[in-house]
Formats: C-alpha cells, sequence, structure tokens
C-alpha cells in the first residue's frame, strides 16, 4: 500500500496529569531543580486550560490517524535509561517483539508490535549503508504512552517503536535522522500494508540541565512554522548546537517524521508553553 500519515506530539509527563494535585507534585519537583524559574506556577484555572487545549490538539491528530485508516503505527521515541544504558547506548533501535506493554502512572499499556515491518526497514537500511540496531526486550515509557494515550488508546492496530538517541553524545545529527525518515517512507510505499508515523517528544525543555524551566518559543514557533511551510530539507540542515542551545534535542524524533513527509507541508501545528518546563507542540500531515 503506502505511507498514508504522519504527525508529532510532545511526550511531556504533565500531560497525563490531572491539573490540581498531581500537576503541583509535578511542578514542585522542577521548581526545585531550578529555583532561578521559581516565579509564577501556573494557576489551576491555567493547568485546567492547558490539559484542554493538548486535547483538543489531540483529537485533530487523532481524526487525522483515524481518517488514514492505517495497518501500523510507527512510534519514533527516545528511551530515558528505561531501555538503555551507558553498557548500550543505540543510535537507532528497531524493535521487533511480538508485543509490547509498559506502565505509567495508573495507565497501563500494550500493544501488537509489527516485527515484520520493522524487519524490512532494518533490510533496507543495511542495504542503504545505514545499518540501524534491533531487539525483542523492549518496555514502553511515557515517551510513547503520553501520546498513544491520546492517540491510540485501545490497541486496534500493532505499532512499530523505534528509538532514537536524544540524550547521550554523541547523537545523531539532523540530516542522519531525516535520512532515516526517508527510508521508512520508501520501506512504507513498498509495503503491502498502510503505514502511519508518530514522532514524540519536545518541544523545547532542558531536562537535567541548569536551564531546566526555561522555554524557547520563538525556536519553537520557527519549527512549526518551517513544517507548515514544507521546509522539511532546509530543516535537515540544522546543526546539532542549534538544537542543543534552544532545548530542542528530542525534535531529532520528529526530524525522522520530517525525512519521511519531505517538503509536504504540514496541515495543522498547534503549540503551548506549559509555564513549567516544556513547550508543548503538535504537527500533523494529511498524505
Amino acid at each position: 500500500m503506502s505511507f498514508v500519515a504522519a504527525m508529532a506530539a510532545s511526550h511531556a509527563p504533565n500531560m497525563l496529569l490531572d491539573p490540581g494535585a498531581e500537576w503541583e507534585e509535578f511542578m514542585t519537583l522542577h521548581y526545585r531543580m531550578a529555583p532561578q524559574a521559581a516565579g509564577t506556577r501556573p494557576s489551576l484555572e491555567v493547568q485546567r486550560k492547558l490539559r484542554q487545549d493538548a486535547e483538543k490538539a489531540f483529537a485533530v491528530l487523532r481524526a487525522d490517524l483515524e481518517a488514514a485508516r492505517p495497518d501500523v503505527l510507527i512510534v519514533v521515541a527516545n528511551d530515558q535509561f528505561v531501555n538503555f544504558f551507558f553498557d548500550n547506548i543505540p543510535t537507532f533501535f528497531v524493535t521487533l517483539a511480538d508485543e509490547v506493554q509498559g506502565r505509567f502512572t495508573r495507565y497501563r499499556f500494550n500493544y501488537r508490535n509489527d516485527a515484520e515491518l520493522g524487519r524490512a526497514i532494518l533490510e533496507a537500511g543495511v542495504g542503504a549503508g545505514l545499518d540501524l540496531s534491533f531487539g525483542e526486550d523492549i518496555e514502553l515509557q511515557h515517551t510513547q504512552m503520553v501520546p498513544l494515550h491520546f492517540l491510540l488508546p485501545e490497541p486496534d492496530i500493532p505499532i512499530l517503536p523505534i528509538f532514537v538517541n536524544t540524550w547521550i553524545d554523541p547523537l545523531p545529527t539532523p540530516a542522519r535522522c531525516y535520512a532515516l525518515g526517508d527510508l521508512i517512507r520508501q520501506v512504507a510505499d513498498a509495503s503491502p500494508h498502510r503505514v502511519a508515523m508518530l514522532a514524540t517528544g519536545g518541544l523545547s525543555h532542558f531536562p537535567g540541565s541548569p536551564r531546566i524551566g526555561e522555554i524557547d518559543t520563538s525556536f519553537d514557533e520557527g519549527l512549526l512554522r518551517q513544517m507548515r511551510d514544507g521546509a522539511g530539507p532546509a530543516l535537515a540542515e540544522l546543526t546539532l548546537e542549534q538544537l542543543r542551545q534552544s532545548g530542542n534535542s528530542e525534535f531529532l524524533n520528529w526530524m525522522v517524521t520530517v525525512g519521511a513527509v519531505s517538503d509536504t507541508p504540514a496541515s495543522e501545528t498547534f503549540y503551548m508553553p506549559d509555564h513549567v518546563a516544556t513547550g508543548w507542540g503538535f504537527a500533523s500531515w494529511r498524505i
């Protein structure tokens, strides 16, 4: 069949936390780490508005996903020391398990995994000089589960988790991630199935950094504008230093999807800083 849909969404944990006590606990953690940012915390009213705005954005992406009727959803995300540690940090990792599962707060997730598509991507990568790591023993984490909660709450179709190293140097370049997305698009277009892709992460935030709490709204909005303009090839020219300085290393996950859509303009984008740690971003491409 073909590549039928692409989307990207933040995976900030507080998207799945209830406004009020859960949010307060989350904010206390972040403001404790960044006392210089401990000014005005978002009120309960602001928390509720953010949750509503995020749900509206996810509703648009979910409608696009359902309209595309995919047979499988590739989920591109980063690991945060759940599956990989300093003894083994793959640049790109493809999941070959029969099923994948995980737990985040009170939510449990269990999906079938499309190992056949995963193997096709691995073989295509070897042929193209893009060697990918792979394995079976994978646990889902908030980087996948937060957006999946809103976009694929019922495991009606299999997923295929692909991991990108966005945490530990050396990171892949945006151009390298773009090339992986282009390769996945070729495999999807040759597949007998309808393939959709979801990238997760960001936008700007600085976990584990003295700058935690900062949000680079200007850079974030520029990224979204370029995606609306269909400037995918230009985004591949970004440098790692530009992404690091803006708190956007997780945009490398998005770059894989940008590589798959190339110069197709994003049909919808949404943006909302959470006033705590992260610029929440969303995009959808109707292929």
